[in-house]
């Protein structure tokens, strides 16, 4: 397994290394990715638990509690994610990106 440390000033706290092309052209596979353990505000990306998958994504809640979950990748927009506000939905950490990508117009 591959050792991860934090960058010298990161305020985060934890780093991982991504898969897949699901969050380009902001995150690549085999970059990584630091994590604070802070709840994403509206267009953060995070790592989140649903029905016990974890999931990378972009966050974002509708003003009747529904969480919307989407790749950054639009041409993989088949693995966003719809979480029904009287389901579970666990945020493990806000992605430390730099900046905050656009959220979909689709």
């Amino acid at each position: 397994m591959q050792r991860l440390t934090m960058p010298e000033g990161s305020p985060a706290q934890a780093a991982f290394v991504m898969d897949g092309d699901y969050m380009e052209p902001y995150l690549r596979a085999g970059q990584i990715v630091t994590v604070t353990w802070t709840l994403p505000g509206i267009g953060d990306c995070g790592i989140f638990r649903y029905q016990g998958r974890a999931l990378v994504r972009q966050y974002c809640e509708d003003s009747f509690g529904t969480a919307y979950l989407f790749v950054l990748n639009r041409a993989r927009r088949e693995l966003d994610v719809t979480v029904p506000a009287d389901e579970e939905l666990l945020c493990l950490g806000r992605l430390e990106l730099g900046k905050t990508p656009p959220l979909p117009l689709d």
